[in-house]
């Protein structure tokens, strides 16, 4: 009986990247609030945008990564699965990087619209 390595494949993706997503999220949530406290200044604003960023970035993540499952190619060895693994959670972390520094940089504009506004 021949392995059908598709389902072993997305066996181990999805621990992976239900890991890697809870854990930076929960990481940018509880550092993210000091950051946000420079901007905001009041503590409920802060949380408050602290909740929608996390949300955003659990439904963009869980959205994506689960998108990615319906393009995959047939996995047919052991070494095309290692390939695709490989490949799809580096594109996933990337594109993680990606967000973060994007939400980095709208809210450091943010930040200097409210010091010019002052």
């Amino acid at each position: 009986m021949v392995p059908n390595y598709n389902i072993i494949t997305y066996l181990i993706y999805l621990p992976i990247i239900l890991f890697i997503t809870i854990k930076v999220g929960w990481m940018f949530y509880k550092n993210g609030e000091i950051f946000l406290l420079s901007i905001f200044e009041e503590q409920n604003t802060v949380k408050t945008v602290n909740k929608i960023l996390l949300m955003g970035y659990y439904l963009v993540n869980i959205g994506y990564s689960l998108a990615v499952i319906s393009f995959w190619t047939k996995v047919d060895s052991i070494t095309t699965m290692i390939e695709s693994l490989s490949f799809v959670i580096g594109a996933i972390i990337i594109f993680l990087a990606i967000l973060h520094y994007n939400n980095i940089i709208i809210l450091k504009q943010i930040s200097k619209r409210k010091l010019l506004n002052t």
